[in-house]
C-alpha cells in the first residue's frame, strides 16, 4: 500500500497529501522493518509536493524519528542510513521558517552517524557527504565575527552547536589508531567553511591532527591528515597555526619544536601577512643559522642549517597574495636586498618570492573577478571545496592590489638595477634571478629599462657597439691587425656581449617601441659581427622579441629577413634551433594577418623549413619540432573553415607538390604526414590535399613515392573508421599498383597500409573497392591477419629462401610496372644524412645486403604488429645496405612518414624519417 501510495502522490489532493503524511511518518521506527525504505521513500515524495507552513509541526516530529533511526546497528541497511540522512537534510531545508533548527538536529545527527563514518563503505563515503552538506547549507561562518557584536561566540546559539560538532568529531579522532578518512574529509569542510572563527573552534581537532601526523608512516592516511592541517592554515592564517604549534628554538639543547610543519607551511599559506614573516620567521632562521656556527658536532650543525634555510624558503609562500604588501614591502625589499647579497643561497627564495608576489599582484589589480585566488587554493585539495569561503582570501581585493601595485613600482627601479647587476655577476645566480628580472621590469617601465640597459653597456664597455655592416667590417680589420694580444679582450667583450643577450631576452616581453629599437640594433650588430661568437643568444633574445611584439615583427619583417637569410648554421645545432625558432614565429604572425606583401616572405621561411626537413636527423628534428609548434599556434578549433590560419599553412606547403624537385616535393609531403598527424581529421577538410598526395604515387621519383606510401600511413592510421569510409576507394586505387614492387619495401608499406584499413573498415568494404586484378593480395593479407600460415607473397617468401639464388637478379627488374624505377634506380643518389653516394644495380652487393633484401620482405608480410615497414638505410643516413644485413635496419624505416615500424607513430621526431 505504502509503494502504490507514493506513486499516487502527485494526483493527490493537498488534503489528502497532508493526511497521508500525519498518518505516514509516524510508522518510522528507531530499528528497521520491512516497511522502512517504503516509509522513507514515501516521506521523500510527499515533501517535494508539501509546503512545509502547512506541516512545519509533523515535520519537526519526523526529524525527531530520523535522527532515533541514525545510530549505527548492523541490522541496518546501508541505503536506509543514506535515505534518513537525506530525508533529513530536505526537512531542514524546507524550514526555512526555523533557521536556528539546525542547531538542535545537526550536532545529533553528528553523534548518531559517527559509527558509520569509521566504515571503510560506500555508506560511510555517503553519509560523510550529506553531513558536508548540512555544514555549508546551515553553518554562516559570519556571525561568528564577534568584534562587532560584542558576545562571545562559543556562548551564543550556533557556537554552541559548533560546538558539540566538534567535539563529536575530535572524540571520534581521538578513539582510533588511525584517522577514519571521511572523518578527514568533514575535518577539512569545516576549517574552510568557519575560517578564522575554526581557531575558536577546532584547535583541539588541530592538537589532535599534530599528534596523529606524528605517529602515522602510511602514505594516503598522512597525505590526508596534512590536507586537513593545510586547511587549518588557509582558514586560520600561520599566525594563528603558530600560537598553537609554535616554533620555538632551545639553545641550550640545540633543538627546534614543530619543524614537521614547516612543508606544509610552504605549499598551503595563502594570503598571509608579511609582517608575521618578518617578524617571527626571520629571526628564528637567523638565530638557528648563528647557532649552527656554534655547534661542535657536525651533524647538528648541518642540522640546524637545514633548519634555518627551510624557514628562508617559506618566504615564496608568504609572498602569495599577502594582505600588507604596501604597509611591509619597505621593510621586506631591505631584507630582499639582504639575502640577495648572501653568501649562501638565499637568493633562491628571495627571487622567486619577488616574482610570486610581483606576478600575484598584478593579476590580482587587472582581473575582473575575486573568485581567482579561492578557485586557486581549492585546487590544493583533493576534496571539493567549492564553497571555500576565508576571511584572510577575502582580504586579498582589487583595491588594495591597486594600492600594492604603487608601492611595488617605487621601489622597483632599485631591485631592477641591484638584480640585472649580479644577473652579469654571479653566473651561479643567474637561471635563478631570470623570472623576477622579467616580473621587475613589467612594473618598472620602459624608460627605466632603457637606462639600465644603457648604463649595462657603459659598464661593460660596449656603448660604441657598431650597428652598420661597414663598421663591423673596419673593427674587424682594426683586430685583425693587432695580432693576438686582444685575443683575451675580445673573448671578455664577447662573454658581456653574450650576456646582455641574455637580459634582453629577460626584459624584451615589457619593453616598447623605442627600447626595442635599441634592443634590435644590439642584437644586429651581433648578427652582422663576423666572429660570430654569440650568434646563438642573438637569435634568441630576437626570438623573445618576435615572440612577444608581433607589430613590431612585422614593421621590421625586411632586415629581420635579410639577417636570418645571411646566418649559416653549418654545424651548430644551438644557432640553427634558434634560426628555426625565429622563422617560427614570424611565419605565424605573416599567416594570421594573411597580407599579399608578406606572403613571398612566408613562402621564402616555409621553404627553408622544408630544405630542413631534408637535411641531417638534428636538423629534420628541430625542423619537426618548428613545425609542429606553428600548427599549434595557428590551430583554432572555433575556425576550422576555408579562411582559418592552418588551413592557408596546408595551402602554402601543398604548393611545394608541384616542384620539379623530388627532394622538394618529399620533404613537403614529410611536412604534411607530420601535420595531419597532429590534427587528422582537420586534414579532410583541406581542398585536394589527399588526392594531390597520392598522385604523386605514380611519379618517378623513389623518395617522393616513399614520402607519399608514408603519408597514406600515417593518414588511414590517424583517421577514426567513419572519416575513412569516404576514403577507401582513392587510397586503394592509388597504392595497390605499388604492391607489386617489392625494392625498397614498396610492396611491405602497402600491405602494412591495407592491413590497417582492413583493422579499421572491415574485409568486405575493403574488398568491395579493390580493383580485379589486386583482390588476391587483399585476400592474402587478411588471411595473415587471421593467423593463416600461408604468405601474403608466395614470390617474396620464395626469393627469401635462397637469397644467393636470386641475387644477380635483383639488378635486373622485369616488372614492367617498375621500369621507370629501375631507370632513375641506376643513377647516382644521396640518402638524406648520408656520407657517400649509393649506386644502384647488380654489382657491389655482398651477401649481407641480399640477407637484408630477403630478411626485410619476410618481415614485411608478417602480422601487424611485426611489419616493417622502412627503409632502413635511410633514415640511418649514409649506412650502406651491404653492412649489417636485416638485423641492423629492422624496424628504422624512413619511407613511412611520422613512423614505419607502427601502425602509430610514437615520437614527433620519429617522424623526421620520412
Amino acid at each position: 500500500m505504502l509503494g502504490a501510495v507514493a506513486v499516487l502522490i502527485p494526483y493527490l489532493s493537498k488534503k489528502a497529501r497532508k493526511t497521508v503524511f500525519s498518518g505516514a511518518y509516524r510508522l518510522l521506527r528507531p530499528r528497521f522493518s520491512p516497511l522502512t525504505r517504503h516509509v522513507l521513500r514515501l516521506m521523500e515524495t510527499l515533501l517535494e509536493h508539501l509546503k512545509a507552513e502547512n506541516i512545519e509541526s509533523e515535520l519537526e516530529k519526523l526529524i525527531s524519528l530520523v535522527l532515533a533511526y541514525l545510530p549505527y546497528d548492523e541490522k541496518k541497511p546501508d541505503d536506509t542510513i543514506t535515505a534518513a540522512l537525506q530525508l533529513m537534510r530536505n526537512c531542514l531545508g524546507k524550514l526555512v521558517g526555523c533557521p536556528k533548527l539546525w542547531t538542535k538536529v545537526l550536532p545529533s545527527a553528528f553523534e548518531a552517524a559517527s559509527g558509520y563514518l569509521i566504515l571503510d563503505s560506500k555508506c560511510s563515503e555517503d553519509v560523510a557527504e550529506l553531513l558536508i552538506q548540512c555544514i555549508y547549507s546551515h553553518v554562516d561562518q559570519s556571525i561568528f565575527v564577534t568584534k562587532e557584536s560584542g558576545c562571545d561566540a562559543e556562548d551564543s546559539i550556533d557556537g554552541a552547536a559548533i560546538k558539540s560538532i566538534c567535539l563529536s568529531i575530535n572524540k571520534k579522532l581521538r578513539k582510533c589508531a588511525s584517522p577514519p578518512q571521511n572523518v578527514l574529509k568533514i575535518v577539512l569542510a569545516m576549517f574552510l567553511k568557519l575560517g578564522e572563527s575554526s581557531y575558536v573552534f577546532m584547535k583541539d581537532i588541530l592538537l589532535t591532527l599534530s599528534r596523529l601526523g606524528s605517529k602515522i608512516h602510511k602514505e594516503p592516511h598522512l597525505k590526508n591528515v596534512e590536507e586537513c592541517i593545510g586547511a587549518a592554515i588557509v582558514a586560520m592564517g600561520p599566525d594563528k597555526i603558530h600560537s598553537l604549534l609554535p616554533l620555538s628554538f632551545e639553545e641550550a639543547w640545540f633543538t627546534c619544536s614543530n619543524m614537521w610543519i614547516v612543508p606544509i607551511l610552504n605549499k598551503y599559506v595563502y594570503g598571509a601577512s608579511l609582517q608575521h614573516f618578518l617578524e617571527y620567521i626571520v629571526p628564528l632562521a637567523k638565530s638557528l643559522r648563528e647557532a649552527s656556527s656554534r655547534a661542535k658536532k657536525a651533524r647538528k650543525c648541518k642540522e640546524l642549517q637545514g633548519w634555518s634555510d627551510q624557514l628562508w624558503n617559506l618566504l615564496p609562500a608568504f609572498c602569495r597574495y599577502p594582505s600588507d604588501v604596501y604597509q611591509n614591502f619597505g621593510s621586506l625589499s631591505k631584507l630582499l636586498l639582504e639575502m640577495l647579497k648572501s653568501d649562501r643561497c638565499l637568493y633562491k627564495p628571495a627571487s622567486k618570492g619577488l616574482q610570486q608576489l610581483i606576478d600575484g599582484t598584478r593579476r590580482l589589480s587587472s582581473s575582473d573577478e575575486d573568485v581567482e585566488v579561492p578557485a586557486e587554493v581549492s585546487a590544493l585539495f583533493s576534496s571539493k571545496t567549492s564553497n571555500l569561503s576565508c576571511v584572510s582570501l577575502q582580504r586579498c581585493s582589487k583595491k588594495d592590489a591597486r594600492k600594492s601595485m604603487k608601492v611595488l613600482a617605487s621601489h622597483s627601479v632599485d631591485l631592477l638595477c641591484t638584480f640585472a647587476d649580479d644577473f652579469l655577476e654571479s653566473s651561479e645566480k643567474r637561471a635563478h634571478l631570470k623570472d623576477a628580472l622579467r616580473s621587475l621590469a613589467q612594473i618598472s617601465g620602459s624608460a627605466n629599462i632603457c637606462n639600465l640597459f644603457l648604463s649595462l653597456l657603459k659598464k661593460c664597455g660596449l656603448e660604441d657597439t657598431p650597428s652598420t655592416p661597414e663598421n663591423l667590417e673596419c673593427e674587424a680589420n682594426e683586430v685583425d691587425g693587432k695580432g693576438e694580444e686582444n685575443t683575451d679582450s675580445t673573448v671578455e667583450i664577447n662573454n658581456k656581449r653574450s650576456l646582455l643577450m641574455e637580459l634582453i631576452s629577460t626584459l624584451a616581453e615589457a619593453a616598447d617601441e623605442d627600447v626595442l629599437d635599441l634592443f634590435f640594433g644590439f642584437i644586429k650588430s651581433s648578427l652582422l659581427d663576423s666572429s660570430k661568437s654569440c650568434e646563438s643568444k642573438a637569435l634568441f633574445a630576437l626570438s623573445t622579441i618576435l615572440k612577444e611584439h608581433h607589430e613590431y615583427s612585422l614593421a621590421q619583417l625586411d632586415e629581420i629577413m635579410m639577417l636570418l637569410h645571411g646566418i649559416k648554421p653549418d654545424s651548430n645545432n644551438a644557432v640553427l634551433e634558434g634560426q628555426l625558432v625565429c622563422y617560427k614565429y614570424l611565419l605565424v604572425h605573416m599567416i594570421k594577418v594573411n597580407e599579399e606583401s608578406t606572403s613571398k616572405k612566408a613562402f621564402l621561411i616555409l621553404n627553408e623549413l622544408i630544405l630542413a626537413l631534408k637535411s641531417k636527423k638534428e636538423s629534420r628534428r628541430l625542423a619537426y619540432d618548428v613545425l609542429l609548434a606553428i600548427s599549434t599556434s595557428l590551430r583554432n578549433s572555433e575556425l576550422n573553415n576555408g579562411d582559418s590560419d592552418l588551413q592557408r599553412l596546408f595551402t602554402m606547403v601543398m604548393g611545394y607538390l608541384s616542384s620539379p624537385s623530388p627532394h622538394i616535393v618529399s620533404g613537403a609531403i614529410a611536412a604534411l604526414s607530420l601535420l595531419i598527424y597532429t590534427d587528422a581529421d582537420f586534414c579532410v577538410e583541406v581542398p585536394n590535399l589527399i588526392p594531390s598526395v597520392l598522385v604523386l604515387l605514380q611519379n618517378k621519383a623513389i623518395e617522393v613515392i616513399k614520402a607519399s606510401l608514408g603519408f597514406v600511413k600515417v593518414l588511414v592510421t590517424s583517421l577514426q573508421s567513419e572519416k575513412l569510409l569516404g576514403l577507401q576507394a582513392d587510397i586503394m586505387t592509388g597504392i595497390l599498383p605499388m604492391s607489386s614492387v617489392t625494392k625498397h619495401h614498396f610492396k611491405g608499406k602497402v600491405i602494412l597500409i591495407v592491413e590497417i584499413l582492413i583493422r579499421k573498415c572491415g574485409f568486405d568494404a575493403i574488398d568491395l573497392v579493390t580493383p580485379e586484378k589486386y583482390k588476391e593480395i587483399v585476400r592474402s593479407v587478411e588471411e595473415g591477419r587471421k593467423g593463416n600460415n600461408n604468405n601474403p607473397a608466395d614470390g617474396a617468401q620464395s626469393e627469401a629462401k635462397d637469397p644467393e639464388h636470386h641475387a644477380p637478379k635483383r639488378g635486373k627488374w622485369a616488372d614492367s610496372n617498375a621500369e621507370p624505377l629501375q631507370d632513375e634506380g641506376k643513377k647516382e643518389f644521396f640518402v638524406k644524412g648520408a656520407g657517400k653516394p649509393h649506386f644502384r644495380g647488380g654489382r657491389g652487393r655482398g651477401r649481407g645486403q641480399q640477407h637484408g633484401r630477403a630478411s626485410g620482405d619476410r618481415g614485411s608480410f608478417r602480422s601487424r604488429s611485426e611489419a616493417q615497414s622502412g627503409d632502413g638505410q635511410s633514415s640511418r643516413g649514409g649506412r650502406p645496405r651491404g653492412r649489417g644485413g636485416f638485423n641492423r635496419t629492422r624496424g628504422r624505416g624512413g619511407g613511412m612518414g611520422p613512423s614505419s615500424h607502427s601502425p602509430r607513430f610514437k615520437k614527433p621526431r620519429t617522424a623526421a624519417a620520412s
